[in-house]
This record gives structure tokens, sequence and C-alpha cells, in this order.
């Protein structure tokens, strides 16, 4: 058979992509797994129903969306303002599907175009939406009451003195008046940009910075030492004690890729 694939997906090597992965590969060999069915045994489950493929199709197309949040969401060096962007970039695609899908532009659903979509449909898929929005605003509660302070810490010179407290009100506006600290902050990553930040001058703002430095977005570093620890802990090593295990677990996640040490 002239298919774009020659097999279904089971797994990724990243686990928690292979659910949108095999989706999307089995929509796009359904015909084919269905041919492949009636040759062997004529026991069709892979239904031929309008319905059942316009399902199909949109949820492929959401859990692809995820997908791509779920990428965005990690890797190192993120910090959580970044992390929120891509929620709240998120939370906008969905409320721009939803306004699509009432007016019929499938343009963002590629699977279900393909597919076709009845108008009957579109009430089930627009609550499926409306559900995953509110389950985003609720999981994400926390995040949205820390808006404010991730705006000032990521937007300094841009955000409204009017929206902060009290006690940062004039320090804010010495530092939006401030041409050399402009300068840098468009010239430097928003890391490298706080360290030019003089601590005895702004010292609540220096603060907040290092607050929200500090704190973890997700769980990616954890994760990527319980996996570096699954890896080093093999049958493989002659020894492997636990000052060896901690020494490991504590160089391999660094940044420092040739840190420079002496050995005697």
């Amino acid at each position: 058979m002239d298919a774009q694939y020659g097999d279904v997906l089971y797994h990724q090597e990243v686990r928690w992509l292979s659910r949108g992965k095999v989706l999307r590969r089995f929509f796009d060999l359904h015909d084919e797994i269905r041919v492949l069915q009636e040759s062997k045994n004529g026991n069709i489950q892979v239904s031929t129903e309008k319905k059942w493929l316009s399902d199909l199709a949109f949820l492929v197309d959401v859990t692809e969306l995820l997908n791509v949040l779920n990428v965005q969401l990690q890797g190192k060096d993120q910090i959580i303002p970044q992390l929120f962007d891509h929620v709240r970039a998120f939370k906008q695609k969905l409320l721009l599907l939803r306004r699509h899908l009432s007016a019929g532009n499938l343009a963002h659903f590629p699977c279900l175009r393909e597919a076709g979509m009845m108008k009957e449909e579109v009430p089930e898929y627009d609550a499926v939406l409306s559900n995953l929005i509110q389950e985003f605003d609720s999981r994400f509660e926390d995040f949205r009451q820390n808006a404010t302070d991730f705006e000032l810490f990521a937007q300094p010179f841009t955000i409204s003195v009017n929206t902060v407290s009290d006690d940062l009100q004039m320090k804010l506006i010495e530092l939006q008046c401030d041409s050399e600290l402009q300068l840098k902050f468009r010239s430097l990553p928003l890391t490298d940009f706080y360290k030019c930040v003089p601590a005895n001058r702004y010292p609540k703002m220096c603060k907040q910075a290092q607050v929200m430095l500090s704190l973890f977005g997700s769980t990616y570093l954890c994760e990527q030492t319980f996996s570096l620890m699954n890896l080093n802990k093999c049958k493989l090593r002659s020894k492997l004690t636990d000052s060896h295990l901690h020494n490991i677990l504590t160089l391999s996640p660094s940044i420092l890729s040739s840190p420079n040490m002496k050995l005697s």
C-alpha cells in the first residue's frame, strides 16, 4: 500500500509524547489499518462512521497542541515568567480555536479539516475546549494570582507603576527613568540584567528578582536527575557507593560544561 508511514508507533523515546504521536500515526494510517484487518479475518475494528472519524481527528488535533505545550515547558534555564507565558499563550490559542470552531473555520484543525465536521458536532467539541480552558485556569490559579509579580520581574520598564505595591512604586519610577539600566535591559538576558541592578539602590526589587529566579517552574531538573541516576546505577558498574552516586548526581545536572578542578 502506498502509505506515508510503514508502521504504527507504540511509544516514543519521550514517554509523555507517546500518546499524541501514536494518535497522529493511527489517524494517518486508519484506512490502511482497516484494509489490513479486512484482509486478515474480516473483523473490522476501525470504524468507518463519519462521527467516529471526526472525533478521532479532533482528539488528534487537540493532543498535538498539548504536546507542543509540553515541549515548551521542558528544558533547562527556564524561569517561571517564561513558563507562565507559554501557559497564557496556550489558553489564548484555545479561545481562538473556540471562536473558529463556532464559525466553522477549521484552519487550525488540520486533521478535523481532512476528516470533515458536521454542524451538529460543534457544541460537543466546543464543550471539550471549554472544559480544557477551565481545567487550565484551575490548575494554574497560583500562577495567575502572581501575574503582576511575574510582569514586574520580566518587564520592569513597561509595567504600570499603579499595578505594583506601594512600597515598590518610588523605586520602580527611578528604575524606569534610569537610561543606563534601560540599555542593559535591552541588550542582556533577563538573568544577567538583574546582576547589573545595584542592590543598594533597589534592595526590594533585587530581592524579588532573587525569589523569581529561585522558583522551580517545572519538575524538569528533578526528572533529569532521576534519569541520570537510573543510567548510572546499572549492573555493568563494578563499584558504585553512595558517595560516588552523590558526586555523579551533583555534577551531572550542572551547567558547567568543563569545570576547572584539580585532582590531587
